[in-house]
């Protein structure tokens, strides 16, 4: 599920994204969040084919990163995008990838999935390679970055509502609320530094 949500006016490129994810042993979810104010979050069972366990927190850092950018990227083509992320993992394929490299994660399957669709994390190595402006960094996990603290945020979110703890008819008015205020939030520590 992704909304859109006002975004910090006036604020100079690049577009920044936050994105971030939540993993148990059945379950993966992911939570972005842009200055632009796009967002978005989603969770589904994990199919335990994809990836060996070890790799499932990076396949799941990587995915959420690939949601964030398709979405960004086609409301804004061609602006300069910034992507946080706080999985080194995911920031050493992301970088590797940038250079021509095509490694998956460890047991990640490359194979068509149904109905012939490419597996979202080749789609991913294609976008950090052939799409100009992209910048991958770190963001320490849980260090009070507003953008990246609403990220995961977020992904805790869809797993809550997967679980069935939060219903999905809360989603339309929690996910704009946490948005909101971490967009506010970034743009008070841009005025701070």
């Amino acid at each position: 599920m992704s909304h859109k949500v006002p975004g910090i006016p006036g604020l100079p490129d690049p577009i920044v994204l936050a994105t971030d994810a939540s993993v148990t042993p059945e379950l993966a979810a992911s939570g972005f969040l842009s200055t632009t104010g796009h967002t978005g979050l989603r969770a589904h069972a994990y199919p335990p084919y994809l990836a060996r366990p070890s790799a499932r927190v990076v396949v799941t850092e990587l995915r959420a990163v690939y949601w964030g950018l398709t979405t960004v990227l086609t409301a804004h083509p061609g602006r300069p995008v910034e992507t946080r992320v706080d999985n080194l993992q995911a920031l050493t394929f992301l970088r590797r990838w940038q250079q021509g490299g095509s490694q998956m994660p460890d047991g990640y399957d490359t194979h068509l999935r149904s109905r012939g669709v490419k597996p979202s994390l080749v789609k991913l190595q294609m976008l950090a390679e052939y799409t100009p402006h992209l910048t991958f960094l770190h963001e320490k996990a849980h260090s009070g970055h507003p953008l990246n603290e609403a990220a995961d945020s977020l992904s805790k979110l869809a797993l809550r509502c997967l679980r069935g703890s939060v219903p999905h008819t809360e989603l339309p008015r929690l996910i704009p609320l946490w948005a909101k205020g971490a967009l506010r939030d970034y743009r008070r520590s841009l005025t701070t530094e």
